[in-house]
Formats: C-alpha cells, structure tokens, sequence
C-alpha cells in the first residue's frame, strides 16, 4: 500500500519500440495499424483510473478488431520481458521504480515481476501501457490475476494514482494474554469512506493481516532482549520511551506501515509495557 512514481513513458511509443523489430513484415504491419487506438485508449485509461473507475473499461478478445490477445501477449512476453528485445528497457525501468525493491501492493515481500492491473488477457490494449504494469511480487501478482471489481469501492489501491502517505489507515490491536499476537485493520469513520472501502477490500484480497501478523510476531521475538533489559532498568517508563521512539521513527518513514500499528499500539498499553511483553 503504498504510492509510487508513475512512468513517464509514453504507451505509443513504447508500443511501437516493442515491435519494431519483428522480422514478419505482415505481422508488424497488423501490429502497426493499431499504434493510433492504444494511444487513445491509454488517454482513456489514464483519465479513469484517476477517478478510479477503471471497472468501467470494457473487456475484449482483441484490440480494435485487429489485434487477437494472442498476439498482444507475443509482443508483451517476447518483446518487453525477454531479455535483449527493444522493449526491455521499459520492463526494467518499471520494475526498478518500486522503493528499496519492494512490492508496492503489500509494501512487504521482494519485487520478482510486472504486474498487470488490468489483465492482458481481458484488455489486450494495455498489455504493454506503461502505468498499467507495476513492480509486484509474485503472491500478490498471482491473486490480483483472479480480481476483477465491478464498482469503485471494489477497486484496490493503484500504487501509481493513490497516495496514502499523508494520514494513517492502518492500525494493530492485541489482547492482553502471554504471548501477544498483534492483529492488523484498516480504520473505518462512521460511516466507511470510499477510500476506506478500498483500502479495506486492498487488505482483505491481498491478506495483509496474516502477512503483517507473521511479521509482527518475529519483530516482538526479535526485540524481546532489548525489552528484558529496558524493564531491568527503569521498569515500565523505560520500556514505553523505547515503544514510544520507534513508532515515532516509523511514523515519520511511514504512516502506514505495519511496524507503524504494532509500535503505536503496544507504546499505548500499560499492560505491555508493565511485563506483558513477556513471551511466556
């Protein structure tokens, strides 16, 4: 969940660099007559997808009536992924725009491939569209192949036209037994904004409380010395100057972080700071 820079590069261009070295003259011709359409209709991507509606884009089979998906997917893997094509430039400099070489969709796991928001095999025209691939890891590039919303509220975070820096959405609970587990949730108001929903469907599809709880659970073990000693030391103030420290250091780094919750609301509890740190 979080934002990042939307490239530049324009969809005709990059389009018309994927196939110009298809040796099939026939073939490059057909793929040529189609350069004008994906220019428009990457215009018409751009304008819904920053009012998130692109649910309202149609599916197809084809591009124009010209074009098959069959061979849009010969110029995306032929031509932009493989290594030594015309188009592969674009491939790096797309997959090399996530921060630190992390997955944007779950701002956890490691960045292995392009990820297409809309699907090439249900919109063939934007196979190659520049600000419909983003740097993904492969388990979240997996299950957003199988999600298609059909309303506004449905649609997940798009890391090149959402931007949630600025406020903090995601926030961790726990119960007060030995051991803690921290649990993940996405704020709601009364009632839920659009936004909201979104983030909330974005948490739910990508399983980002079973991710960040895993994570959490090997931070606290990690930190359970430092804890130990801090108690040894001045008791529970020292324990939640230090809480209070790292969620103030991530906060500033990120708002909404999963390290972000878990040091708020464990800074927050007496309970924790007094002992409740104890992992048995």
């Amino acid at each position: 969940m979080v934002k990042i820079e939307k490239p530049i590069d324009n969809a005709k261009d990059v389009f018309e660099e994927c196939i110009s070295n298809f040796t099939d003259d026939t073939f490059r011709r057909k793929l040529e007559s189609i350069s004008d359409f994906i220019e428009e209709e990457s215009i018409n991507y751009n304008e819904k997808a920053t009012h998130h509606s692109l649910h309202e884009i149609e599916q197809s089979d084809n591009v124009n009536g010209i074009v098959s998906v069959e061979d849009m997917k010969k110029v995306y893997n032929q031509k932009l992924v493989q290594k030594g094509q015309p188009g592969r430039v674009y491939y790096e400099k797309i997959r090399m725009s996530a921060k630190n070489n992390i997955c944007p969709l779950c701002n956890q796991r490691t960045v292995t491939t392009l990820d297409h928001v809309l699907p090439k095999t249900l919109y063939p025209t934007f196979s190659v569209t520049p600000f419909n691939l983003i740097p993904a890891c492969a388990d979240c590039n997996k299950i957003k192949d199988t999600y298609l919303p059909t309303v506004e509220e449905d649609e997940v975070l798009h890391p090149y036209y959402d931007d949630i820096s600025s406020e903090q959405y995601l926030y961790a609970n726990f119960i007060e037994e030995i051991p803690v587990s921290i649990n993940f949730y996405i704020k709601s108001s009364n009632p839920q904004t659009i936004l909201e929903k979104r983030l909330q469907k974005h948490f739910e599809l990508f399983e980002l409380n079973k991710l960040y709880t895993a994570n959490a659970a090997e931070e606290l073990s990690n930190i359970q010395y430092r804890l130990n000693k801090l108690y040894d030391i001045g008791g529970e103030i020292s324990v939640k100057e230090y809480l209070q420290e790292e969620f103030e250091s991530r906060y500033e780094n990120n708002k909404n972080s999963w390290q972000t919750a878990m040091y708020k609301t464990l800074s927050e509890s007496n309970w924790f700071c007094n002992g409740g740190f104890k992992l048995e």
